[in-house]
């Protein structure tokens, strides 16, 4: 009798975004230039505003205003706050605020010389063992088959970090990345600015969803 074949046990395609199906979310390059969501969000890094006062800052009217809110509220990058009844000019005001971290430029020295010391170690480990890295890739059936090594890389990448995590206590139970892409908005800073009026406007965007 012959034997029933086995199916293959892919544990990474469940991982795996289709292109036109799922596309992933944008990934956060430093450096990058604001998008208008990070710009949004960072006007609301100091203190709760309404829709008219943002509305303001960004020089749009306020039902341009008013949609960039509800889409950056529907996915989770602002979020609805009470605040105190001496602050409210009407009693029906909603005020919003930033449901992401804001980075600061103070804050962003201090934690960029602390990473760029641990990523300087990553990278001598990396570059001692690439070689190894190599060699296992070729022995694999994806070598065989015509994929190259670039093409595995962000699995290779997303593997390392996870074991990585697992050797490190606690920091395995870091936040994932929201649907949103925005794991954290950098501050906004725009060349000459000095007040809200000043601020970058955060244009329509068009509707992804």
């Amino acid at each position: 009798m012959p034997t029933k074949a086995r199916p293959k046990e892919l544990t990474w395609v469940k991982r795996v975004r289709v292109p036109g199906i799922a596309p992933p979310a944008p990934v956060r390059l430093l450096g990058a230039a604001p998008t208008p969501r990070e710009r949004l969000v960072a006007a609301l890094a100091d203190r709760p505003r309404t829709v008219a006062q943002l509305a303001q800052a960004f020089g749009l009217s306020q039902p341009t205003m008013l949609e960039q809110v509800r889409r950056a509220l529907r996915d989770g990058l602002v979020a609805e706050v009470e605040v105190a009844e001496g602050e409210r000019r009407f009693p029906a005001e909603r005020y919003y605020a930033t449901a992401v971290p804001v980075v600061r430029q103070p804050d962003r020295e201090l934690l960029e010389t602390a990473c760029r010391g641990v990523a300087e170690d990553v990278a001598a480990a990396l570059a001692k063992n690439w070689g190894d890295l190599h060699a296992a890739f070729a022995l694999t059936h994806l070598a065989r088959e015509g994929w190259t090594f670039d093409d595995l890389w962000p699995y290779l990448q997303a593997t390392m970090s996870h074991r990585v995590l697992e050797r490190v206590g606690g920091a395995g139970d870091a936040r994932r990345a929201p649907p949103h892409g925005l794991a954290w908005v950098e501050e906004v800073d725009e060349t000459g600015t000095g007040s809200d009026s000043d601020a970058g406007s955060p244009q329509p965007e068009e509707e992804t969803a």
